[in-house]
């Protein structure tokens, strides 16, 4: 260590000043700007489209904020990170009353002195070599914050996604409404006939108790399905973001040209390179990456570290008769600068048992990679199928509810005629009721399954595609 004389106090302030200006440099400009989970909700009587549904949804939807927050906080520890490879600025500076009897030799008695001191110091100390610990936690750090960008990115995919598949549930719902109050006003005019029928004397009371009691049906049913219609769309209005109470009027164009170039579609297993494009999936890998990383930087402490330092220190005392300027800037001013450095004998096992953790750590990421793929794969394989079913069911459901109104309107003929029982027409009924909901059904199926395949690999610009087409489907 090198002490500087009161003639190199000149050298020693440039060296001070240097130190701190590399130290302010050092420091970032601007902290991450975190986003705020404030936003303006829609505004009341609001007509909300697919589309718009889902720009709503990316802005107001809770969690996905908290997934842009991790984000926000990723970067805000890569930049500490990067802050940690600058020398640190400390500056300290001491003041005190100091009440001294000193002894007099001459009389034997303690006489009263009371004086003053200050004192102050600036130092600088920055790392030269810690076993590559500070560049193993940078590249960390980096797979960290590129990990957590892409499960944002994932979790916008999933909310796009449960987006539109509630709000298509919300429209299936209102369209089985439609076929419920279809299916309750053929009953009613059924009743009405059956009535005049009964009054005439040309049917029994029987038909006529069971025909009020399948009305009742249909109206319970009708009631259901307006239910569920409530009940779906208070879950989208939750998925968005918005509150409950919120009046907001549903609106879709119609899906039909969309429905019709989905059942045209022939999809094949994707490969396994474009099942690991998914956003979760490279998430985890760089996850990985991460845990690599802080292996190393853990088998760091088995390495020597080496620091330099510099200090700079003045002192003043009121018992020099000199004053304060010329103490403490001109006789007491010294100066050091040097290195320490440190080599690691026993640490109690410490460095051993982090470097274990930290290889636990990495299997248990490469686990969970190895449980995605699987569930990724699961997960395409089954929509797959699902798409493929709901192709054909637009054929089989519509060639069904061709064939059960044909036999409803002759069954209804037979009966006014009395060529057939109530028993029958009201089979009748029944199967062209459900031949409806079962139409209605397949047709948003495959929209959604349309959808899920898109998501379910992870494509974006496929989800966007239909997204746009669902939006503005000519």
């Amino acid at each position: 260590m090198t002490i500087f004389t009161r003639n190199q106090c000149v050298s020693a302030r440039l060296l001070l000043l240097c130190l701190w200006l590399t130290s302010a440099l050092a420091l970032p400009v601007s902290g991450a700007e975190v986003p705020s989970s404030q936003e303006t909700a829609p505004a009341q009587h609001e007509t909300l489209t697919i589309g718009s549904a889902v720009q709503t949804a990316l802005q107001l939807n809770p969690a996905l904020q908290q997934s842009s927050n991790q984000v926000a906080s990723g970067e805000i520890n890569l930049s500490q990170t990067k802050s940690d490879f600058a020398p640190d600025l400390k500056m300290s500076l001491a003041g005190a009353e100091r009440f001294d009897r000193d002894f007099n030799q001459m009389t034997g008695e303690r006489d009263g002195r009371n004086f003053e001191t200050a004192s102050g110091s600036v130092g600088s100390t920055v790392n030269l070599f810690n076993g590559f610990g500070d560049v193993a936690a940078l590249k960390s750090a980096e797979f960290e914050l590129s990990g957590l960008r892409d499960s944002l990115s994932r979790s916008e995919q999933t909310l796009v996604f449960d987006t539109i598949s509630r709000f298509l549930d919300v429209l299936t719902n209102h369209q089985l409404i439609g076929v419920r109050r279809e299916t309750l006003q053929g009953n009613r005019r059924q009743l009405e006939q059956i009535e005049a029928l009964y009054q005439a004397g040309n049917r029994p009371v029987s038909d006529l108790y069971q025909q009020r009691a399948q009305t009742g049906s249909a109206e319970l049913d009708l009631l259901l399905a307006e239910r569920d219609y409530a009940v779906s769309k208070l879950q989208l209005l939750q998925t968005i973001g918005i509150p409950p109470t919120a009046d907001v009027v549903l609106a879709a164009a119609d899906p039909t040209p969309v429905e019709s170039s989905l059942v045209e579609t022939v999809v094949e297993p994707l490969p396994d390179e474009v099942m690991a494009s998914r956003p979760d999936l490279t998430a985890q890998q760089k996850q990985i990456e991460a845990t690599r990383e802080q292996v190393t930087q853990a088998k760091s402490g088995y390495w020597p570290t080496l620091d330099l330092s510099a200090n700079l220190f003045s002192a003043y005392s009121s018992l020099d008769s000199s004053s304060f300027n010329s103490q403490f800037f001109d006789n007491n001013p010294n100066a050091a600068i040097g290195l320490t450095l440190s080599v690691p004998v026993f640490d109690r096992y410490l460095t051993r048992n982090n470097v274990a953790q930290a290889r636990i750590r990495q299997y248990d990421a490469e686990l969970t990679l190895t449980q995605l793929n699987l569930q990724a794969g699961a997960e395409y394989a089954q929509a797959l199928q699902d798409f493929q079913t709901a192709q054909k069911a637009i054929g089989v459901t519509e060639a069904q509810l061709v064939a059960s109104r044909e036999a409803l309107a002759a069954m209804e003929e037979r009966y006014r005629v009395g060529a057939a029982t109530l028993v029958e027409l009201t089979q009748a009924r029944t199967q062209f009721a459900q031949s409806g909901f079962d139409r209605v059904k397949a047709r948003y199926a495959l929209l959604k399954q349309g959808v899920a395949l898109a998501y379910y690999r992870g494509d974006w610009g496929q989800m966007r595609t239909l997204l746009a087409r669902l939006e503005n489907p000519k």
